[in-house]
């Protein structure tokens, strides 16, 4: 196996959670009015900024917790990191089995599924950025490319 092969995997998981939490963020700011579009003064679309940032942690920690990503199972399983998601796993005749969760074995798996879901929380932001460039870029193009078009289907060809 590649030496790095195990962080590959880490990242590929973290960043396919993040940019599920992203898409929901957006959707439920989408949503809200207040939250849609910039504001006009620096200090009021600063604290738009904060309140879609406490959203997208909120909305990733809750998605953590919903499909159990814990961080420290994540991290005891670098091979196949996905393994580790979801609370109910095959018995070994492939019947759902039930978890035998003590107090501090619960916490635990909270604990990390927290972890987990501050990390997707910050890589939210990240995925969010990259998406809005993409989406820009692909914009940017496909006006290009129309006007471009547009040139030749009236005649004229102004590039140099």
């Amino acid at each position: 196996m590649n030496p790095f092969q195990p962080l590959i995997n880490l990242l590929a998981l973290l960043s396919t959670l993040s940019i599920a939490a992203e898409r929901l963020t957006n959707l439920l700011k989408l949503r809200d009015e207040t939250l849609r579009e910039a504001r006009p003064s620096a200090s009021e679309e600063k604290e738009r900024e904060r309140r879609i940032g406490r959203r997208a942690l909120a909305v990733s920690v809750l998605l953590a917790l919903a499909i159990k990503a814990d961080f420290f199972q994540i991290l005891a399983h670098l091979n196949a990191p996905w393994e580790t998601l979801g609370w109910v796993r095959p018995g070994p005749s492939g019947s759902p089995a039930l978890p035998v969760l003590s107090a501090p074995r619960l916490l635990y798996q909270v604990v990390g599924s927290l972890l987990t879901g501050i990390s997707m929380g910050f890589g939210s932001k990240f995925w969010h950025d990259v998406l809005d460039i993409v989406y820009h870029t692909r914009r940017r193009i496909h006006g290009l490319a129309s006007s471009g078009t547009e040139r030749q289907i009236n005649g004229r060809d102004d590039r140099p």
